[in-house]
């Protein structure tokens, strides 16, 4: 009986250890996860608190002014206050240093100015997982004491539309979490040591009754224990014959020792008794982290359109070895989910070749709706190619070439977008990034832009694109040529010739007028044909931009033929119509907020005076924000306050090259280059403009050409 009982208390003992060592380390996994669910909350907020601008390519000292960086710094300090952490801020990594692009401060700092970050000092005491969090884009937290207490913080990336990576961050002390830990420990072996007091009485009295009904209950429980190892090995035979993986967890967030055999194939290990965050996120440590907190979320709440919202922010399809798996979430018990993994490799590899596709078919679409036009872009854009090695000016400074060059890229990307050529379109961003760059690098000379001409392989990028129209539409369609022009001097001399057979012999050779028409015809075609393909383009790109627009009709009020003088002009109109779907036209719901139909008008209208041809574009969309185009001049050091006191001068400022108000950068828009190339394109034809615009009603352009510089043939 003895050995009975000092056996039973000794079990006991270790039962109290091991609940007691539990509940220790779960309350203070608790007490963690509850601080760190709080970090996350505060980085993620700072993130929204914070300028979208603040975290550009373009960032430097003195990029905001000390204003708004004690805007951003009383914002962030009234957060932290809020939510009773110690401070909130943010970074950027430049040049291998950290600096602070914001801070919030204590109502003590804030008072006395001491120990407080602003924008853009460097922070000198960054520690090696502040770097990793940048390397790595993945969440960290850090544990730290100094003489002012123990603190916890977090570190949270983010990219931004720019492309940058930034971290979001958050502290907050956690120095009293080991008193209110020893207090548990405490409480906890008072009241194990209570119960076993308790419990020796019964247990000695449950014992000796235990000893007459043991042999009843092991033959019950052998009985029972076949029973569900047959029903267990039915069960496992079933979804192991199945295509998908099932596995089941608790609130330990181990892998059960029961998961289907196709669970083996997608980890491609055993996976019993391991953490499931780490299955998923085998290298993503803040991913991980997060997954595990989102979790233990779900397991303390009760209210399931609550748990519902928290499960849709988990991850739903992983790449794991090589593998696309989508993931279902089923809390089968209120302590107890199941994922069920479904292997969607074939169908990811079928989407991509069906986008791939369908971005063919759309280049084919746009080449056999205006084959004219393609051929004259290629016509074009071939000529330019072939004289591109004597482009540079050796006269001129690399900063001319270089914006002379880049009009010319910018202007042919949106001609090629609006063809819809894929290889074409991405290889001329990439150049023109590379251009955008060397505008900023003084050192950069002529000789290496040349260097860069020759070097980079545009026709094998246009090679690409025209052999799907060629394997497509053949050989016939590419090789023949549907536009008839002469040069110049050849039709100066036909006319003269006619003309002079006119004079002389008016009524015999009264039907050469005809014929001189018909040359013209060669030379000359009417203005509107210039813009036929337009109204399509809108169409796709008010379709790309999720913008609901009406058709764009174009309204030609003139008789004018025009010449090739007008086609460089005409093509970099592209750079307006994009411009008014991209910046003015609203999103449905702001047209909506703002009183006006859903659909979005643009309108393109060619008149005549006696001397000149007029083209107007305008749309009704949301105009042109002056003093946001005047700050963004200022910041820049495009123009002082002086020169823009006037309305004028403040508009002038969209033909500005390489000034823009979009905060980032695409192969659409971005580069502040558009307008300038209408500009120098107007410039040459001897034109004139003038920009009319009202916030919140629409922009007009209006673009006057003398008849004289068309060559015109009314």
């Amino acid at each position: 009986m003895k050995k009975y009982y000092y056996g039973a208390v000794a079990f006991y003992l270790m039962a109290v250890m091991a609940y007691i060592g539990y509940q220790y380390t779960q309350q203070r996994s608790e007490l963690i996860a509850e601080i760190d669910q709080r970090l996350i909350q505060c980085a993620s907020v700072t993130d929204q608190l914070l300028p979208a601008s603040l975290h550009t390519n373009a960032i430097h000292t003195g990029t905001i002014a000390p204003a708004d960086d004690l805007q951003n710094r009383l914002v962030l300090s009234r957060f932290a206050e809020t939510m009773n952490v110690k401070y909130v801020y943010s970074f950027v990594l430049e040049k291998g240093k950290i600096y602070f692009t914001s801070s919030s401060a204590t109502s003590e700092e804030l008072k006395s100015g001491e120990d407080i970050s602003y924008f853009f000092d460097e922070y000198t005491d960054e520690s090696p997982l502040l770097l990793d969090a940048f390397k790595t884009q993945q969440m960290q937290f850090e544990e730290s004491s100094d003489q002012w207490g123990h603190f916890r913080s977090v570190y949270l990336p983010h990219i931004s539309p720019s492309g940058r990576v930034y971290i979001t961050g958050a502290d907050i002390e956690v120095s009293n979490i080991n008193a209110q830990l020893n207090a548990l420990l405490l409480h906890s072996m008072g009241e194990a040591l209570f119960y076993m007091l308790i419990l020796i009485p019964f247990f000695v009295a449950y014992r000796m009754h235990n000893l007459s009904i043991q042999k009843e209950l092991t033959a019950q429980v052998d009985e029972r224990t076949a029973d569900l190892r047959e029903r267990s090995s039915a069960i496992t035979r079933l979804l192991d014959n199945s295509n998908q993986g099932f596995l089941t967890f608790s609130t330990s967030l181990n892998v059960e020792n029961e998961y289907s055999q196709k669970c083996l194939e997608i980890f491609q290990e055993t996976i019993e008794g391991k953490n499931i965050g780490e299955l998923l996120y085998p290298e993503e440590v803040e991913e991980k982290k997060f997954f595990d907190e989102t979790i233990r979320a779900v397991f303390e709440e009760e209210d399931e359109v609550k748990i519902d919202a928290i499960l849709s922010l988990l991850q739903y399809e992983f790449v794991l070895h090589n593998k696309a798996i989508n993931i279902l979430y089923k809390r089968i018990e209120p302590q107890r989910f199941m994922l069920i993994l479904t292997d969607i490799t074939d169908k990811k590899n079928l989407e991509k070749n069906i986008e791939k596709e369908r971005n063919r078919l759309k280049m084919i679409v746009s080449a056999i709706s205006n084959s004219e036009e393609l051929f004259e872009l290629l016509e074009g854009y071939q000529t330019f190619l072939s004289e591109r090695e004597g482009f540079i000016v050796w006269e001129h400074t690399p900063q001319q070439n270089l914006t002379e060059l880049y009009r010319v890229i910018h202007t042919y990307k949106g001609l090629f977008a609006q063809k819809d050529f894929m290889t074409t379109l991405q290889g001329l961003h990439k150049v023109e990034s590379r251009l955008s760059l060397w505008l900023k690098d003084e050192t950069i000379s002529n000789e290496t832009i040349q260097t860069m001409l020759k070097k980079i392989d545009f026709e094998l990028w246009l090679k690409k694109d025209t052999d799907i129209l060629r394997d497509t539409l053949g050989d016939d369609f590419m090789d023949r040529k549907t536009t008839i022009t002469i040069d110049e001097v050849t039709y100066e001399t036909l006319q003269n010739k006619i003309l002079e057979l006119i004079d002389a012999q008016p009524e015999e050779c009264h039907e050469l007028l005809e014929l001189l028409e018909v040359i013209k015809g060669l030379k000359y075609k009417p203005i509107g044909e210039y813009f036929a393909s337009l109204p399509k383009y809108v169409e796709l790109l008010g379709e790309r931009l999720e913008k609901s627009l009406n058709v764009m009709e174009i309204e030609d009020k003139t008789n004018v033929s025009v010449g090739e003088a007008f086609r460089g002009f005409a093509k970099s109109l592209i750079h307006i119509i994009r411009n008014s779907v991209d910046h003015g036209i609203e999103s449905p719901e702001e047209r909506v907020e703002r009183e006006k139909e859903e659909e979005g008008n643009i309108f393109f209208v060619i008149a005549e005076t006696e001397d000149a041809v007029i083209v107007k574009i305008s749309d009704d969309g949301r105009g042109i924000d002056r003093e946001k185009l005047k700050q963004k001049a200022l910041d820049g050091g495009f123009r002082t306050s002086q020169e823009l006191e006037d309305e004028e001068s403040v508009i002038e400022l969209l033909f500005e090259d390489y000034l823009s108000t979009k905060e980032e950068i695409n192969d659409l828009s971005g580069r502040g280059i558009g307008l300038a190339s209408v500009r120098s394109e107007l410039l040459k034809l001897g034109g004139s403009y003038k920009v009319i615009s009202e916030l919140g009603r629409g922009t007009r352009f209006e673009f006057t050409i003398p008849k004289k510089s068309l060559l015109k043939g009314i």
